[in-house]
């Protein structure tokens, strides 16, 4: 079956030879013709041939082309501003996307690394509104500028939409778990700091999708909601470090067990929101493990995370906090089936924590004002454990109990383009982690 493009063009084709006609007959048009219709009906008829024409070309225009369409800076239903384009549309193609990169100075003392420079992502936005109702989005990543080494293609997110009401729509697909500040909002002049804040990769393992589906509306002015019910994360991948590597990415994923995750969003005052996300579900994924010839079943290991933040925008200053934790059932029977099979000997917690508060100034209507561009100095502070509370006969490891103090400065030129300067150091605790400066740059489009 052909395409829809491919259709518009055969009409086009099929258009130039009466275009042509009718441009000859306005050119041959004489004002004293007696012939078959007068000089008003002929023109007349020539006006009404014209707008089909012109119906025809706008048809064609919206099957084969993405106009560029305005669009205000704003997240919504769940998306960053750039992937929320395809709300501000009536029908047809959207496209978007963001690009990220950073120059990395390195200071490890003793095990000094290499400075590192890396085109962090590039990614594609893509999506087509079939009426006001239907609407479907996604995001596709390339990371790390090829696939040869170290990079990978990723579906982030691909979602269908059915747009009931403002207060009640259904999604389902590739979903972005509705948790934290960052894992919906993650396009680069959204955040600051060229790295995301540990705190939300750590204990709330962004960025994070998962297969699903699920709820999501505003009620009145002040409210939104987003419940999904998604695949589980698989506790093979859990380490000292946390529960990160746990994530599936519906790749080929295990659906043994399932998990549920909600977020409510409160705006009681112009530019203050304040929200709570809770995940609850099974990780074992009814899987069996090889310890010494034999087959072990996994337990159940079952993980909850809840978060509390908010953020706070009036005029020049922005603020932001942020608090989570995470819980594993059945932690330290993981960690010793872990050691028995070979592992990395790595230790399971029972409870990971961690919280963090930003505040950045813009300093730009100082010198420029009325400008569009923003010059926003910042500062962060986090605290993250992710060996708060390991089982009975298992030694925490310190290295990831960590403060992290990062100091920095952001100029966006136009809001969709950041530059970015920080300076990272890390208190881990174990001596073993040291001090970086990064500069990055972001976009979306």
């Amino acid at each position: 079956m052909p395409s829809r493009a491919s259709g518009g063009v055969c009409r086009l084709v099929l258009l130039l030879p009466f275009l042509l006609t009718l441009g000859g007959r306005l050119a041959a048009a004489d004002p004293a013709s007696d012939q078959n219709l007068s000089r008003d009906d002929e023109i007349a008829e020539l006006k009404r041939e014209l707008s089909t024409v012109v119906d025809e070309v706008e048809k064609l225009r919206a099957q084969v082309a993405a106009p560029e369409q305005s669009y205000e800076l704003e997240p919504k239903n769940g998306f960053g501003p750039a992937a929320a384009k395809i709300y501000s549309i009536s029908k047809g193609i959207s496209i978007g996307g963001y690009v990220e990169g950073h120059y990395g100075f390195r200071d490890l003392g003793d095990a000094r690394q290499d400075n590192e420079v890396n085109l962090d992502r590039e990614v594609l936005y893509l999506g087509y509104k079939f009426n006001d109702w239907l609407a479907w989005n996604s995001e596709i990543e390339f990371e790390n500028a090829t696939t040869e080494v170290d990079g990978s293609v990723t579906v982030e997110f691909s979602t269908l939409d059915f747009l009931y009401r403002p207060e009640l729509n259904a999604r389902v697909g590739v979903l972005l778990l509705p948790m934290g500040i960052i894992n919906e909002v993650h396009e680069p002049p959204f955040y600051y700091s060229t790295f995301k804040p540990q705190v939300e990769t750590a204990i709330i393992p962004t960025t994070w999708s998962d297969y699903g589906v699920g709820l999501f509306g505003r009620i009145g002015e002040q409210l939104s909601y987003r419940v999904y019910l998604v695949e589980g994360l698989n506790a093979q991948g859990f380490d000292s470090g946390g529960i990160r590597e746990g994530r599936q990415g519906s790749s080929n994923a295990l659906g043994n067990d399932l998990a549920f995750v909600g977020r409510l969003e409160w705006e009681p005052l112009s530019g203050l929101s304040v929200g709570t996300s809770y995940y609850q579900g099974n990780s074992g994924q009814n899987q069996k493990i090889d310890v010494s010839g034999s087959d072990l079943k996994m337990p159940k290991a079952p993980v909850s995370i809840w978060e509390l933040h908010s953020i706070y925008r009036w005029q020049a200053l922005t603020f932001r906090a942020l608090y989570a934790q995470s819980h594993v059932g059945n932690a330290g029977e993981l960690s010793a089936l872990f050691s028995e099979a070979g592992h990395d000997a790595p230790v399971i917690s029972r409870r990971m924590l961690g919280g963090y508060g930003e505040v950045a100034y813009d300093v730009m209507p100082l010198f420029k004002p009325g400008s569009e561009m923003t010059l926003e100095p910042f500062f962060r502070w986090e605290y993250l454990d992710t060996q708060n509370n390991v089982a009975s006969g298992f030694v925490a490891d310190r290295m990831f109990k960590q403060r992290v103090y990062v100091p920095g400065i952001q100029f966006k030129p136009i809001p969709n383009v950041v530059l970015k300067l920080d300076y990272r150091n890390v208190d881990d605790f174990a001596g073993k982690v040291g001090d970086q400066v990064d500069f990055g740059f972001g976009l979306v489009f």
